[in-house]
């Protein structure tokens, strides 16, 4: 009798039941393929895969159910059916980004795998579904299949390799959101909505419709509500118009990022601080500096590139975003719409009016991943909590040990530290916050040292 599975998309391992992943908190998803039946040795072929990474098996997961290939795991052993062994060769060569199968020439690289706006329409869905409401337990379910499809391909249509990078990014943040142990609304809406933005390309030009009628929609309600004009002095105004802001591929040859790839095989998805955000500079009426932006301090500091002067009289200043992730762009602009001021994208040239130049720089300050701050003191407040929670957890009926863990665990409402993937720091926020409600309602001592020791042993890896 055959058995169905459900698998983790991001942490590569299949069970015999629904439910969350046990690490990540993510949906399982639903196989469309039963687990292959045991059957005699000589007809099937064993793969021993206990030196990969979750990661990297998670991919080869994906690409198996997309290529229909009945399998099984036994412990750390993929078993599939002998007939099967070319494509699978085929497919774990796909999976760990090395060689292609016997089929192709030594040394040549492993062909992309393109997927086609079906993928894309159905993220799109999903993420507008949860966009509009957060709690629908089936968005939730439609996302993690969605995003599976996603993951497991290098190409979509209309897409470059960065915003490919960018949908994977954030659709992670989402995930990581979703899996969190108490409700994050406010934060499944918002990266819903990034989302929107960014795979609308892909989606087909009724989603860029939609999306750009919705942007243009908030900037209109905003500025009526503000008494501002939705107008530059000289510039078309383009609400929703960095959706189409950056040159696209012609066809799958050349993309380079893989969204779904292993650490160390291109992008790695959901570390934000693994590309550079470099600098903003502000092209004005008076040829002035109006400051950059930079991922390595984390800090707002003086640029010493050249700025051109803009053109007399035009009123307007323009802000050249190249060097941010697209996700930015995507969330400067929803800033832009929700203070009602009028905007142009020119690709990554972002145009405003000159007089909203002061305010649009406190804006950039709320873009994810350019927050101020400093390295070494966000290291210290990591290793300050890490201590207090291992202590809390050696004696949760300590007074001062509660207070002392409740002073430190503010460290973990702050972004996520360069270098950390996005979805494990959801978690460690949300076993944070699991541990403070505790606390404030009472848990069992022995419920405090269990949910304490959790955290620590998180921290530890970061430590």
């Amino acid at each position: 009798m055959s058995t169905r599975v459900w698998y983790c998309a991001n942490c590569g391992y299949e069970v015999d039941n629904r439910g969350r992943c046990h690490s990540c908190g993510v949906r399982l998803i639903a196989s469309p393929l039963p687990e292959l039946e045991s059957g005699p040795d000589d007809e099937e072929v064993g793969y021993r895969l206990d030196q990969w990474d979750d990661q990297t098996r998670a991919r080869l997961i994906r690409l198996l159910v997309n290529a229909g290939v009945l399998h099984r795991f036994e412990e750390d052993e993929l078993v599939i059916l002998a007939v099967d062994e070319a494509e699978v060769d085929k497919l774990v060569a796909r999976a760990t980004a090395g060689q292609a199968g016997d089929d192709d020439e030594e040394g040549a690289e492993a062909p992309l795998v393109a997927g086609d706006s079906s993928a894309s329409q159905e993220l799109y869905q999903a993420a507008k579904q949860l966009r509009d409401d957060p709690t629908d337990m089936k968005a939730d379910m439609a996302l993690a299949e969605a995003s599976a499809a996603v993951f497991a391909v290098d190409f979509l249509p209309e897409l470059d390799d960065a915003q490919l990078a960018a949908v994977g990014r954030v659709t992670r943040r989402l995930l990581g959101a979703l899996g969190a142990d108490e409700a994050l609304e406010a934060e499944i809406s918002h990266e819903a909505e990034v989302l929107c933005r960014l795979i609308a390309p892909s989606a087909g030009s009724k989603a860029m419709a939609a999306e750009a009628a919705r942007a243009r929609g908030r900037l209109e309600s905003a500025a009526k509500e503000l008494g501002r004009p939705v107008e530059l002095p000289e510039s078309v105004v383009t609400p929703g118009g960095e959706l189409a802001g950056t040159a696209r591929p012609s066809s799958v040859e050349g993309v380079v990022d893989n969204i779904g790839a292993p650490s160390g095989a291109g992008d790695v998805v959901g570390t934000i601080s693994s590309q550079p955000v470099a600098s903003a500079i502000a092209e004005t009426t008076s040829g002035h500096r109006a400051g950059g932006w930079e991922s390595a301090g984390g800090g707002v500091e003086e640029n010493d590139e050249e700025v051109e002067e803009g053109e007399e009289g035009t009123g307007e200043v323009v802000y050249e975003l190249a060097e941010w992730l697209p996700e930015q762009r995507v969330e400067l602009s929803l800033l832009l719409e929700s203070a009602g001021i009028a905007y142009n994208w020119d690709g990554a040239d972002l145009t405003v009016a000159e007089e909203r130049e002061t305010e649009i720089e406190g804006l950039f300050e709320q873009v994810h991943g350019l927050v101020d701050e400093d390295d070494e003191a966000r290291y210290r407040s990591i290793e300050e909590l890490f201590g207090s929670v291992d202590r809390l957890a050696n004696d949760p009926s300590n007074e001062e040990r509660r207070r002392a863990f409740l002073e430190a665990v503010g460290a973990v409402e702050l972004p996520t530290p360069v270098g950390v993937d996005d979805a494990f720091w959801w978690r460690v926020r949300s076993q944070g916050h699991a541990l403070v409600a505790g606390l404030e309602h009472g848990a069992r001592v022995e419920e405090i040292s269990r949910e304490a020791a959790l955290l620590a042993e998180m921290l530890h890896e970061m430590v």
